[in-house]
C-alpha cells in the first residue's frame, strides 16, 4: 500500500471536514439570498424620484411632487459630497464597508449595553439593515422585524454592491416633512443644494432621521444643534476620520450658530407648469431602468434643462393673463401660446392657459395640446401643397359663388361675406378667403391633402371623428380648407416653422442642447423635407407682405415688425377658438385664445389680440433687427398684370411684381381702355354694377351648378323651392334649356332658378353644337 496523499489526509481531519460542509453550506446560503425572489426590492428599484428642472440658462423651475407634497431628489453616490458620506456612515454604521449587512460587534454592543440598562438605550442597525426596513415598508414591530431586517440585509448585500446600497439609503432616508432623501433634506431644511452646506449644516442634517419632529432645526433648533455637536464630538475622537477631513473635526461656535440661524423651508418654485408636465410625460416614456450599469440609478434623469428659456415664459405668461384680463367682458377666459427656435425646434416657451390655479377656467387643461379648431390658420399648408402641384405664384383664383360636393352640397362664403372676383394667388393666402382656398381643395383632393398634412405631424388628424365612421380628418371633408378639424397648437407651431427653414420640419425639443451648429444637417436633427426650398420662400413672401393682406385686415399694426416676418390667423366656432401664428426667419410662434368651457368669445375681439401677442414675442426676442426671408432660387420677379396675373401688357392699368419660373403669356383680359372678364365671372359680374364687360365665349359650355347628382333638401321661406341654376361658356347668347322634358330658352347671362318638387330632376343644355346634362334630387 502507498502513503496516503496530503489532500486524502487532510480529507479525514475533522475539522477540515467541517470548514469544507461550512464553506458549501455558505455557498448555498449565498446562492438563496442571492436568487430567491424579493420582489420588494425591484418594486423599490423602480419608484420614482423628484426630478429638477432648469431652464435653458440653469434656474430651477420646478422639483414636482411626487404626490401629497412628497420629494425625494436623487444624487448619485458621485455627486454627494465625501463630506455628507463620511458623516452618515460614521453616525450610522462605522463599519459599514466590513460587514456583510449585520454587524455582529455592534450586535454584541447593543445586547450588552440594553442588559445593563435594563431597557433598549442602543441599537446595531447597520445602514443595509435600516435600509431593508425602507424597502420593506409595514414588517410589524418588536424582535420578528429585526429578524425579518437582519435577513433582507443579507439579501441586498448579495444582490447589490456596497455602494449601491449607500446610494440607494442616502437618497431613501426619511427626514420627516414629507422629505426622503438627502437632497431633498438640504433644500427642505437649509434651502440650500447639498453640495452648498456647511459642515455644521451636515451634522445638523445627519441627526434629523433619529427623530425628525424632535432633531429638525427649523422647530427645535436647540435639540438639533445638541444632537449633532454630539455626533461631532464623537466624529473628532475618531482620530483616523477626523484626520482624513479636518474641516469637519473643526468645527467652531460661529459655525454651529451659523447652522442654526441658517435653518428655513426652501420655497419650491412652481414655473413652466404645463411645459414639466409635458416633459414629465416624456421622460416616462423612456424610462431606461438600471441605466449606467447600477441597479440603485434611476430610470429616469435625475435632473433635466430644458429648452425653455425662464424669462421669456415670464413675458409671455404675461402678455396672455393681460389680454385675458383686458377682454374678461368680451368672455375671453383663456390662452396658450408655443415658441420655438427655428433653428433646433427647441421650445423657448410654453403657456398652457392664462392661470394654472384658475379652476374655473379650467386652467390646469393645457392648451398648447388641447384641440381646437384652427380656422384659416391651416390656409398655408394648402396653398404650399398647391405650388408643388401645378398652381403657380402669379396664378389667379376665383372668388365668385361656387357650388362643391358631391351628393351634399357645399357653399362656402367668406369672414365678410363678399365676393372679391378675380384675386392673385398672393392676396388669396395673405387675406385669407375662403372660397379660394375651397376650390384650391377641391381640385387636389381631401386625401392627398391629409396625407400632407400628417406628413407635417398632424397626428390628431388620425383620430376618429366621433361622428360616424372614418377619421376626424375624412369627415372633415372640403371645410378641412377652412380648419374645420381640431388640432392642437403645438402641431400648428411645429408646422408653421416649416416655412422659414426652407421647408424641413423638425421635431420639436423639450430638452436643451446647443443650437443647430454651423454646417449641422436638418437630418442630424432628425428633420425631412415636406416642402421645396422654393415653395417655402415663396410662402414667406405671401404671408410677410402687408399689401397683400390690406384686403382683409387693412393697415393692421399688429402685424407690424421691425424685421421682416410672417403671419397667419383663424378663428373658428363663432370664435371659441382665436389663433395667430408668426414667425421671423430665427423663431415661430403660435398663440391660441378662447375658453375650454366651450362658451363663444364676442366676435369684435376676433385674431387682433393674438396676433399682437405674438407679434410682440417676436420683437421681445428678435429686437429692432435681423435678417430677411431668402428669395426663392428657381423663380424671378417679373411684372404681371395684378387682375389677371398674366404678364402685362400696355393696357393693364395695375401692374405689380410676382414670382415666376420663365415669360408667360401677355394679358388678354384688358384690350385697350376695356376689361372683359372670363366666363366664369358672369353671376359675380352681373351681381353689382362693374366696369367692363364679359367674353362669354371664353370657356366650352358647362353647367357650373347644380352639380351632377346633388341632393337638395326643401326650407320653408322665400325661394326654398327653387334649385339655382348658372351655365357658362357657349358660342350663341341664347341656350336651349329642357328640364324634366319642358323645353325654354334663356337669354344671357345664363343665370336662371327652376322650380323644385321633390323627387329625381334631369336637367339638359344646348348651345349651338355643344351640349350638357345634369341629374339631381330634392328632398
Amino acid at each position: 500500500m502507498g502513503r496516503p496523499g496530503i489532500f486524502s489526509f487532510a480529507l479525514k481531519s475533522r475539522f477540515c471536514r467541517a470548514a469544507v460542509f461550512f464553506l458549501f453550506f455558505v455557498f448555498l446560503l449565498y446562492l438563496g439570498l442571492r436568487f430567491s425572489p424579493y420582489p420588494e426590492l425591484e418594486s423599490f428599484l423602480e419608484r420614482p424620484y423628484s426630478i429638477r428642472f432648469y431652464d435653458r440658462t440653469g434656474i430651477l423651475v420646478q422639483i414636482p411632487s411626487l404626490g401629497e407634497g412628497l420629494r425625494r431628489e436623487f444624487r448619485s453616490l458621485e455627486e454627494i459630497p465625501g463630506e455628507v458620506k463620511a458623516v452618515f456612515i460614521r453616525a450610522e454604521d462605522r463599519r459599514f464597508y466590513a460587514h456583510p449587512g449585520v454587524d455582529p460587534a455592534a450586535l454584541a454592543r447593543a445586547l450588552f449595553q440594553n442588559l445593563r440598562a435594563g431597557r433598549r438605550i442602543s441599537g446595531a442597525s447597520t445602514i443595509t439593515m435600516q435600509l431593508a426596513r425602507i424597502i420593506g415598508k409595514d414588517r410589524g414591530s418588536g424582535l420578528g422585524r429585526k429578524i425579518r431586517e437582519a435577513l433582507d440585509a443579507l439579501r441586498l448585500e448579495a444582490r447589490l454592491s456596497k455602494d449601491e446600497i449607500l446610494e440607494l439609503y442616502l437618497n431613501s432616508a426619511p427626514f420627516g416633512f414629507q422629505t426622503e432623501g438627502i437632497a431633498s433634506a438640504a433644500r427642505t431644511f437649509f434651502a440650500a443644494e447639498l453640495s452648498a452646506l456647511s459642515p455644521a449644516q451636515i451634522f445638523c442634517l445627519t441627526v434629523i432621521p433619529r427623530r425628525p419632529g424632535l432633531y429638525n432645526p427649523l422647530d427645535n433648533p436647540g435639540n438639533s444643534l445638541a444632537a449633532a455637536a454630539e455626533l461631532q464630538s464623537r466624529f473628532k475622537k475618531d482620530k483616523k476620520t477626523a484626520a482624513a477631513w479636518p474641516l469637519l473635526a473643526a468645527v467652531d461656535p460661529g459655525d454651529w450658530d451659523y447652522a442654526v440661524r441658517s435653518a428655513r423651508r426652501f420655497n419650491y418654485p412652481f414655473e413652466m407648469p404645463h411645459f414639466v408636465r409635458y416633459a414629465g410625460a416624456a421622460l416616462a416614456l423612456a424610462r431606461k431602468p438600471g441605466a449606467g450599469g447600477r441597479r440603485s440609478l434611476p430610470a429616469v434623469p435625475a435632473e433635466i434643462r430644458l429648452s425653455a428659456d425662464l424669462e421669456l415664459q415670464h413675458y409671455v405668461e404675461g402678455l396672455i393673463a393681460g389680454n385675458v384680463s383686458r377682454y374678461y367682458s368680451s368672455r375671453l377666459t383663456n390662452g396658450a401660446a408655443i415658441v420655438i427656435d427655428n433653428a433646433g425646434a427647441q421650445i423657448l416657451a410654453w403657456v398652457g392657459s392664462a392661470d394654472y390655479h384658475n379652476a374655473e377656467a379650467a386652467g390646469q387643461i393645457d392648451g398648447v395640446l388641447a384641440l381646437n379648431q384652427p380656422g384659416s390658420s391651416m390656409k398655408p399648408f394648402l396653398y404650399a401643397l398647391a405650388l408643388e402641384n401645378g398652381f403657380k405664384p402669379a396664378d389667379v383664383l376665383a372668388d365668385i359663388p361656387m357650388n362643391f360636393g358631391e351628393g351634399e352640397l357645399y357653399i362656402p362664403q367668406n369672414f365678410n361675406n363678399r365676393f372679391n372676383g378675380p384675386m392673385l394667388f398672393r392676396t388669396a393666402l395673405a387675406s385669407s378667403l375662403n372660397i379660394p382656398a375651397v376650390y384650391l381643395l377641391y381640385r387636389l383632393g381631401v386625401r392627398n391633402y391629409t396625407e400632407k398634412l400628417l406628413s407635417l405631424g398632424f397626428e390628431s388628424l388620425r383620430e376618429e371623428s366621433g361622428a360616424g365612421s372614418g377619421t376626424a380628418a375624412e369627415r372633415a371633408g372640403l371645410g378641412l380648407a377652412l380648419g374645420n378639424t381640431p388640432v392642437s397648437l403645438a402641431e400648428l407651431a411645429r408646422a408653421f416653422s416649416v416655412f422659414p427653414r426652407d421647408g424641413v420640419l423638425i421635431p420639436l425639443a423639450w430638452e436643451a442642447r446647443d443650437r443647430a451648429l454651423p454646417g449641422e444637417s436638418p437630418a442630424e436633427l432628425g428633420g425631412r423635407r415636406i416642402f421645396s426650398a422654393d415653395t417655402a420662400r415663396i410662402i414667406c413672401s405671401f404671408l410677410s407682405d402687408p399689401s397683400a393682406r390690406m384686403l382683409a385686415f387693412g393697415p393692421a399694426r399688429n402685424f407690424r415688425t421691425p424685421f421682416p416676418a410672417i403671419f397667419k390667423t383663424g378663428t373658428a366656432n363663432q370664435y371659441q377658438s382665436i389663433v395667430a401664428l408668426g414667425a421671423s426667419p430665427r423663431f415661430s410662434a403660435a398663440v391660441w385664445m378662447g375658453n375650454f368651457t366651450g362658451e363663444t368669445v364676442i366676435g369684435r375681439t376676433g385674431s387682433s389680440i393674438p396676433a399682437a401677442i405674438v407679434r410682440d414675442t417676436l420683437v421681445f426676442l428678435q429686437g429692432n433687427g435681423g435678417p430677411g426671408f431668402p428669395g426663392p432660387e428657381h423663380f424671378s420677379l417679373r411684372r404681371i398684370c395684378a387682375l389677371s396675373g398674366m404678364a402685362a401688357s400696355p393696357d393693364c392699368p395695375s401692374v405689380v411684381e410676382e414670382y415666376a419660373a420663365g415669360s408667360g403669356p401677355a394679358c388678354t383680359w384688358h384690350r385697350g381702355s376695356t376689361v372683359a372678364y372670363p366666363a366664369e365671372y358672369q353671376a359675380w359680374f352681373a351681381a353689382s354694377s362693374r366696369q367692363g364687360e364679359m367674353d362669354y365665349h371664353s370657356r366650352p359650355l358647362e353647367i357650373l351648378r347644380p352639380r351632377d347628382g346633388f341632393v337638395f333638401f326643401r326650407s320653408p321661406g322665400i325661394g326654398g323651392g327653387e334649385v339655382p341654376v348658372e351655365v357658362i361658356g357657349g358660342a350663341e347668347d341664347e341656350l336651349d334649356v329642357r328640364y324634366d322634358g319642358r323645353a325654354f330658352k334663356v337669354r344671357r347671362p345664363f343665370v336662371f332658378y327652376l322650380p323644385s318638387p321633390p323627387g329625381a330632376h334631369t336637367l339638359e343644355v344646348r348651345n349651338g353644337e355643344e351640349e350638357e346634362g345634369i341629374r339631381f334630387s330634392v328632398e
